[in-house]
This record gives structure tokens, sequence and C-alpha cells, in this order.
């Protein structure tokens, strides 16, 4: 009898580098906040300079250790509500972006995390995808009716909220626990 990671291996089997296995796989979406929902920056698809982090937003995070307890509190306080902080071309801003594919799932490998989308009609297709180092932090910050909140932070700084699985927050956790950057 197949197991689930067998299944999943099947089926991305044409996205695996060299030496490559996947891990875990399961829905994900952006979670867009009230502010995020009211603002129509994005409406033409572009990202607005806006959204660049400010230098002392910069230096703070870089001076800390990811692990820290006053780290999470920082990226928490800059999020103020929102689901994302970031640059233009930046990571946070890819996985946002390709979360917006109703079909999207979050893969992880030994090697990336990627979104990848599962329309079940054609082979699945990479959507987004970064290199596991990449990845400083993530964490689990569940809010109301949002229990698999995940918030992931990257070494570009920037920050993306998104929300792992269908319900519950059992994937939060399994998401957290594959990608382990611990």
């Amino acid at each position: 009898m197949p197991t689930t990671t067998d299944v999943i291996a099947r089926q991305v089997a044409h996205l695996m580098r060299e030496g490559e296995e996947p891990k875990w796989m399961q829905p994900a979406r952006c979670i867009e906040s009230e502010i995020d929902l009211e603002d129509d920056r994005f409406e033409n698809d572009e990202e607005p300079e806006t959204e660049n982090l400010d230098a002392q937003s910069r230096i703070e995070l870089a001076e800390l250790n990811p692990y820290d307890k006053e780290f999470e509190r920082i990226v928490q306080e800059q999020l103020d509500g929102g689901s994302y902080l970031g640059c233009t071309g930046c990571k946070a801003a890819g996985l946002r972006k390709a979360l917006d594919v109703p079909t999207s799932e979050i893969l992880v490998t030994n090697q990336r995390l990627m979104v990848v989308d599962v329309n079940g009609v054609d082979e699945i297709e990479p959507e987004w995808s970064a290199e596991r180092s990449d990845i400083v932090r993530i964490w689990k910050r569940s809010r109301f009716l949002e229990p698999g909140r995940v918030v992931i932070a990257f070494k570009d700084h920037s920050v993306l909220a998104l929300h792992v699985g269908l319900i519950g927050g059992k994937s939060a956790g399994k998401l957290i626990e594959a990608l382990d950057t611990e």
C-alpha cells in the first residue's frame, strides 16, 4: 500500500532536481487581512514601491537572531495586522502572488519550499519556489478563525502570513516540522 509521501513523490517527480525528495504537500492560501482587503493598490498586479521596508526595519531584523523572541515581536509589530511585509521582487511577494491560484498547494522538499498548481486536469505545475536556505524562520501565529496561520520570514527581510490546510491548525504544525529551519 503506497504511503501519502509515495503518492506525492509520483505526482511531483517531474519537478524534482537531482537528489531532491518531496517531504510534505498541503493546500495553502495567502491570508488577506482587513488592511490588505481594503487596499486597492494591487488592482493592476503591479507591486507599489511603497511596500518597501524602511532602512530601520531592515537593520532591526538583520541584527536579531531569528530564533530570539524579540525577532518575532518586531515582525508582528511591523506586520501591524497585515499579512505581508516586503519590497518589490522579494520572496514574500512572489509567494503571495503564487498563492493567488485557487488550486495552490505548498510543497516542501529536502531542498526547497514550492507552490504548485494542482488543477487536477494536467500534471502539477510549479508556480514559485525558494531554497530552504532562503527561509530564516517560520512559526505558527494563530488568530481567531485562523488556526492554521503561519508566518514565514525570509533572508531578504520579507515576511508573509499564510494559512495552511483546509480547517484546523494541524497542517500548520506539519509545515513547520517539514521545514524545520532550526
